[in-house]
């Protein structure tokens, strides 16, 4: 279904940086509830934006993934796309993907992986350039969208949903927004008892294996593709270390374009202007390739 809707804003946006240029009123089309593994569950299905102020019939694609623990949220949470459209630049598209109650850990990355190969095949007829495509999630939708950047080039986690196999899930760049990236230490608590654990079963269907494989720490090397971490210092949920250790093995291992920005006292779920503009900066720098742009990944307050 499509759905054209005007978006006015009677307000100034003030961001830190540059190469915001929003337009004042703006219009754009929603493709809803399209179906990336072809069985008709709405879980397996995605959203696509596409602004009418394009800047031309071929733009980048920053693809969102929502949170909610692995066990809840949906597509909707769509409207953290508005500063990406707003400029003209690039195309939004968000996921849905199969839940706890349907799937284990590892099957959600499958799904991902579907979902970039749906756009990927679709590319042409929603103006997208497949070889420009960054994704970007927060806390699990930020694990999984660790995933995938660590996993760009991994054939054997494309998973086998869908029917799109002339593609691959790779992509350009990647956002991890305070998401696990070792879920032997996110789940400290379960320590010495975790395969007796519920989550045990339910996250990873009893299976040690599938622990280590969807733990982005276990793939952080050298060959990692553009990659920007944030997260809050005093988020409760997930704790900053799960950040600090995986962006330490990632430098430690010799991977370039790696940005990790600290929020002094930010939250679980910690939003500001200032990420916004520097994820705007990282998606220019990498899918415009506009060398230009400095993505300044300092440490800053809320306050």
């Amino acid at each position: 279904m499509k759905k054209i809707l005007i978006i006015l804003l009677f307000y100034p946006v003030l961001l830190f940086g540059q190469k915001l240029d929003y337009a004042d009123e703006f219009a754009y089309e929603i493709h809803r509830n399209l179906d990336y593994a072809g069985n008709g569950n709405i879980r397996q299905a995605l959203d696509i934006y596409i602004p009418h102020n394009r800047i031309s019939a071929e733009l980048p694609l920053v693809i969102y993934i929502h949170g909610g623990g692995w066990q809840r949220g949906s597509k909707n949470y769509a409207g953290r796309g508005m500063p990406y459209l707003r400029t003209g630049r690039y195309i939004f598209a968000s996921i849905n993907y199969r839940l706890l109650n349907e799937a284990n850990i590892l099957e959600m990355i499958y799904d991902c992986k579907a979902a970039i190969r749906y756009l990927k095949s679709n590319a042409k007829k929603y103006g997208i350039d497949k070889n420009k495509i960054g994704v970007w999630g927060t806390s699990a939708g930020g694990h999984l969208s660790a995933m995938i950047g660590l996993t760009s080039s991994s054939k054997e986690l494309e998973g086998d949903v869908g029917n799109y196999e002339k593609e691959n899930g790779s992509v350009a760049c990647a956002v991890n927004a305070f998401g696990p990236s070792n879920f032997l230490t996110h789940f400290k608590k379960f320590e010495g008892t975790f395969e007796k654990s519920p989550r045990f079963k339910s996250f990873f269907n009893s299976d040690m294996e599938i622990v280590k494989i969807t733990s982005p720490i276990n793939h952080a090397d050298e060959s990692c593709i553009p990659f920007f971490i944030y997260h809050g210092r005093n988020d409760k949920t997930v704790l900053i270390d799960e950040s600090e250790n995986l962006y330490s093995k990632l430098k430690g291992s010799g991977a370039k374009e790696i940005y990790f920005q600290r929020i002094t006292d930010g939250p679980h779920s910690v939003r500001h202007e200032r990420i916004t503009q520097q994820m705007l900066n990282f998606f220019d720098k990498y899918l415009h390739n506009d060398k230009t742009v400095i993505v300044d990944d300092s440490e800053f307050s809320l306050n």
